[in-house]
């Protein structure tokens, strides 16, 4: 039932192996990884081969990221290239996504200058399929407007605690929460950037197989937008069609 959202987990550490992790998520609908290659100009995930052999071995497509600490355009290119010189070293393909997160504690209006001379480097490299992840406020402000970046890159909003993006036109969403007691990163995929098509798109769903209700939900609602039967829903959650449903309540879909 839940193969057809598109979900994708974005993927650091784990305490937990790998390959329990990853066919863990899978049957919550999450079918492709972005496993985090470096950081800055010289530091690297050591557990970045073990999460693409695992990830791969569950089926998933695979995709890599960049943690942003460069502050000079010089610094945006040499970060670029170490990324490069992981990726390559992974044999991820040309196609698969290449994300930079762009999370800086402080940022000015040389965050845009930035973010172009790192996404050209790639571009000019061939690794033209990329994905800018940023911090809702950093648009919010004006820091970065996704519109005048020179590649136009997908855009994926971290915009923790929310129940829908903030962001109009947003292709991915991220999202925090727990599993197995430790913290999680993962997002909706909306305009199948990462993943392959699927009819259901944007619906916030939990590691903990719970759906969050809005405003305006009901139980029918739930369950034609999730593609579950109604009776289905109505008996996991020991309800009646017309019981009524809150803001913030935790429907159990799973």
């Amino acid at each position: 039932m839940m193969e057809d959202y598109s979900m994708v987990a974005f993927c650091t550490e784990q305490t937990t192996t790998e390959q329990e992790y990853f066919y863990s998520i899978q049957p919550m609908g999450v079918n492709a990884c972005v496993v985090n290659l470096t950081v800055g100009r010289n530091e690297r995930n050591l557990l970045a081969e073990k999460q693409i052999e695992a990830a791969r071995k569950a089926e998933m497509l695979v995709h890599a990221s960049h943690i942003a600490r460069f502050t000079t355009p010089e610094e945006a290119r040499d970060e670029a290239k170490f990324f490069l010189a992981q990726t390559r070293a992974f044999n991820l393909p040309e196609n698969a996504v290449h994300t930079l997160i762009f999370t800086p504690t402080v940022a000015n209006k040389s965050a845009m200058e930035l973010i172009n001379f790192f996404q050209e480097t790639l571009y000019l490299n061939g690794y033209r399929n990329q994905d800018l992840c940023i911090m809702a406020k950093l648009i919010a402000n004006n820091i970065v407007r996704p519109a005048k970046l020179h590649l136009r890159p997908n855009l994926t909003v971290i915009d923790y605690n929310q129940l829908s993006p903030s962001v109009i036109g947003a292709g991915t969403w991220i999202f925090d929460n727990k599993y197995l007691d430790e913290r999680q990163f993962v997002a909706y995929d909306f305009m199948d950037f990462y993943t392959k098509p699927n009819q259901l798109r944007g619906r916030q769903l939990s590691l903990d197989t719970e759906y969050i209700a809005r405003a305006g939900d009901n139980y029918w609602m739930i369950a034609r937008q999730l593609g579950i039967e109604l009776a289905e829903l109505l008996l996991l959650n020991n309800a009646t069609s017309g019981d009524m449903v809150v803001p913030g309540q935790r429907i159990k879909i799973a």
